[in-house]
């Protein structure tokens, strides 16, 4: 027995119409975030450890220092190494200090911030984070935020998907602002610095449109089976089994 016309043709509309399905699934942007830039602070210096990136510090040089890192918001395998250590100095000048860290973010959208950070007793408990979208005007970003006293398993994030002016931005900046340091040795340790975003060139197609486009092929594969049917009926008997 072979199957009669009309069951062929459902099943090939069938096939052709998850055809369809597939190809817009597949031209979906992917939502996984990739690393831009990641400072590690391994090599105990202020250089990016992966990507591009500049790390700069307004804090007096003497209080600028390494001590034991955490794998927390590791990357690619880096080990635990060192940690960015900031110190209050003397007199706690450093209070109201920064540093700032620019990176482009070109060809790259849902721009997220994170690090691991942790604060001694009389180091800084108000830290402020802020973004750039022309490396020179920062903006604050959320609340200060205060380190737990210990490295934990989460880190800090700051999730900036909400401003698009930093899509696609080759002046991109961020910052953090120390302050509440009450001892010339207090400090915070900062490690696994890390800049990510999604793809920007591609797109998602809208639902509506995505709509539309899955009804128009339907209309056509629609005709395409009349049209099929209709030679079927004026083929002579028998020829549809070669």
């Amino acid at each position: 027995m072979f199957p009669q016309p009309n069951t062929r043709l459902r099943r090939r509309m069938f096939v052709d119409i998850s055809f369809v399905l597939l190809m817009l699934l597949l031209g979906a942007t992917s939502t996984h975030a990739t690393e831009i830039t990641i400072w590690n602070f391994n090599d105990s210096d202020l250089l990016a450890d992966f990507g591009t990136g500049t790390l700069m510090s307004d804090f007096n040089v003497a209080n600028i220092l390494f001590a034991a890192g955490t794998t927390t918001n590791a990357r690619l395998g880096a080990p635990a190494g060192q940690a960015l250590s900031l110190q209050g100095g003397t007199g706690t000048a450093n209070n109201g200090r920064n540093i700032t860290f620019s990176v482009s973010t070109l060809g790259f959208a849902n721009i997220i911030v994170s690090f691991a950070t942790q604060g001694t007793s009389t180091g800084f408990n108000a830290n402020q984070f802020q973004y750039s979208l022309d490396g020179l005007t920062f903006v604050n970003f959320g609340s200060p935020y205060t380190p737990a006293t210990a490295f934990g398993s989460t880190p800090v994030i700051f999730n900036l998907s909400a401003i698009p002016g930093l899509n696609d931005n080759p002046s991109a900046a961020f910052r953090i602002v120390f302050n509440g340091s009450t001892s010339s040795t207090g400090n915070n340790r900062l490690d696994n610095l890390v800049i990510e975003g999604t793809a920007a060139t591609a797109t998602i197609p809208e639902p509506t449109t995505a709509l539309l486009l899955l009804t128009g092929l339907t209309g056509i594969l629609g005709l395409k089976r009349k049209r099929q049917v209709a030679a079927q009926r004026a083929r002579p008997p028998g020829l549809d089994r070669n």
